[in-house]
């Protein structure tokens, strides 16, 4: 990948300058880890904007048939030499430690990403998938320091309590893992109030997304067609890495909830978020702070994750 260490400026009519986007087109998701097939509020959603202001929205009832749209718009986009970037709303990585204590080897993320792409099973029909069973062997696995938390009701799986009643360390100290990613704890101080990773059930299951979304964006980001042009951020590109001049699909995690929200059009909220920010990010690459805000990633990302747009103090 040719690769660009800042944005590129240039003088546009009239003389002003201005920073050169560095993407030129911009796919947000809001995921669903529903168990049958859905529409409308509490569904998958699907932003696709050009950086011509074009948008094209779409709302697929599964995950299986979400990960096809997606594919299609990706394949489509490297092959008019697009630059992408594709931003799921759920945590791309879990609080520091989790592959340590799960005894997997190489660097941690994608060590999970693999795990978690071979144990997930999830029917592409029906929307039916085994989340709570791979969490509770994972609970199994991590013994004194299992996380996950939450189940339906009757389905009784003996590592995965139904209620919080696991024991998180404080962030910062040693032993254990904690309930939140430094990115997290960040925003608690901040005042916004994200949900944990471990969290499968409940408002803001966003465990449960998870659990069910790392899968296809590992998918997406291996697949044949479109694996050579793909990264995922913060672990394996900063904006001093982005690419210019050559197709390329920047995946990086995004929260609606970062930014304040602006009626969009849309048919419910969940379509309107993610065209306000999809627009959000389009308006951010062409003022050049998109870059800016990709390159300032600190230490705890490279394992845990980062939201897009929240800036480092």
């Amino acid at each position: 990948m040719a690769r660009v260490a800042a944005p590129v400026y240039c003088r546009g009519r009239g003389g002003t300058v201005g920073a050169v986007s560095v993407f030129d087109r911009y796919v947000v998701v809001d995921w669903s880890a529903a168990n049958r097939p859905r529409l409308g509020t509490d569904s998958i959603w699907i932003c696709c904007l050009g950086a011509d202001g074009a948008c094209l929205t779409r709302n697929p009832p599964t995950r299986g048939r979400a990960k096809d749209v997606l594919r299609d718009l990706l394949v489509s986009a490297v092959g008019r030499r697009e630059r992408v970037l594709a931003g799921f709303d759920f945590p791309y990585g879990y609080p520091a430690g989790l592959a340590a204590a799960l005894g997997l080897d190489g660097a941690a993320w994608r060590a999970i990403w693999d795990l978690l792409l071979a144990k997930i099973a999830d029917d592409p029909a029906a929307n039916e998938n085994n989340r709570f069973e791979v969490a509770d062997d994972l609970n199994r696995r991590l013994g004194a320091h299992a996380a996950f938390w939450g189940r339906p009701r009757g389905r009784i799986l003996q590592h995965l309590p139904s209620t919080r009643a696991v024991t998180y360390r404080a962030n910062g100290t040693p032993g254990g893992l904690a309930q939140w990613r430094a990115v997290e704890q960040l925003l608690r101080e901040r005042g916004r109030w994200p949900h944990p990773a471990w969290k499968l059930l409940g408002t803001g299951c966003a465990g449960s997304q998870t659990l069910t979304g790392i899968p296809v964006v590992a998918a997406l980001r291996a697949d044949p067609a479109l694996a050579a042009a793909s990264r995922v951020w913060p672990f394996e590109v900063t904006s001093a890495e982005l690419p210019v001049g050559e197709p390329a699909v920047i995946h990086a995690e995004v929260w609606p909830s970062v930014y304040d929200f602006r009626p969009a059009a849309g048919t419910c909220k969940d379509e309107k978020q993610v065209r306000h920010l999809a627009g959000t990010l389009r308006g951010l690459d062409r003022d050049g702070a998109l870059a800016g805000m990709m390159r300032r990633v600190p230490a705890p990302a490279r394992e845990e994750g980062w939201i897009l747009g929240v800036e480092v103090p």
